[in-house]
């Protein structure tokens, strides 16, 4: 019910920023377009099912590429895909017993209450899909994970370097909750990964 709560809360707040910024950046000039590269530390904070008591499981960090595209409705208004693919570690009771690939594209609303200055902070929020790929587990031939659909959250700043180049930190978490099939049977796995990164950026 919290994670509902939070979501509907940042639709509202996705759509307020949309409606705050309209008059202030509908007739400024500035390059609508932009191009992201960042390195990302993906933490999982994993929660797995409590039926299956007595086995600690852990799927592990990964630092991976990140390609991102913005667009920018409005001065202070943009939109942004991020692309990438993270490969974690599943262990057992601290003994490794596979892995699982993971593609999460997700698409943001930001808003940038200070477009145009050296440093520009932004707020976001939007949706996430996340499509588990290539899982294994010690064998397990049935092992499969769910793919999700949830809610993303983001903050972070773009930092002036020169002209439209910018360096990037961001900050995204991700509601991943899914189900995963182990020996025949489904349980609840929720992946909710922490996404933290750092780039640089071009705007045209």
């Amino acid at each position: 019910m919290r994670r509902r709560l939070l979501g509907a809360a940042g639709v509202a707040a996705a759509v307020m920023m949309l409606g705050m910024a309209t008059m202030a950046g509908a007739a400024d000039d500035y390059q609508k377009f932009g191009v992201r590269v960042r390195a990302i530390y993906v933490k999982p904070d994993e929660s797995f099912d409590g039926k299956l008591s007595g086995a600690h499981a852990k799927v592990s960090d990964d630092i991976i590429p990140e390609l991102d595209l913005e667009y920018f409705v409005l001065k202070q208004v943009s939109t942004e895909l991020i692309a990438g693919v993270t490969r974690n570690d599943i262990k057992i009771n601290g003994q490794f017993q596979g892995s699982t690939w993971l593609l999460p594209p997700t698409l943001t609303v930001k808003y940038h209450p200070l477009a145009g200055n050296l440093i520009s902070p932004y707020i976001g929020f939007g949706l996430n899909v996340t499509l588990p790929f290539n899982s294994r587990l010690n064998g397990d031939k049935s092992f499969s994970i769910d793919n999700s659909v949830g809610w993303a959250a983001q903050a972070g700043a773009d930092i002036k370097i020169k002209d439209n180049l910018y360096f990037n930190i961001d900050y995204k978490y991700i509601n991943a909750d899914t189900k995963v099939k182990i020996a025949g049977n489904k349980y609840d796995l929720d992946l909710n990964p922490h996404l933290f990164g750092i780039g640089v950026g071009y705007r045209f």
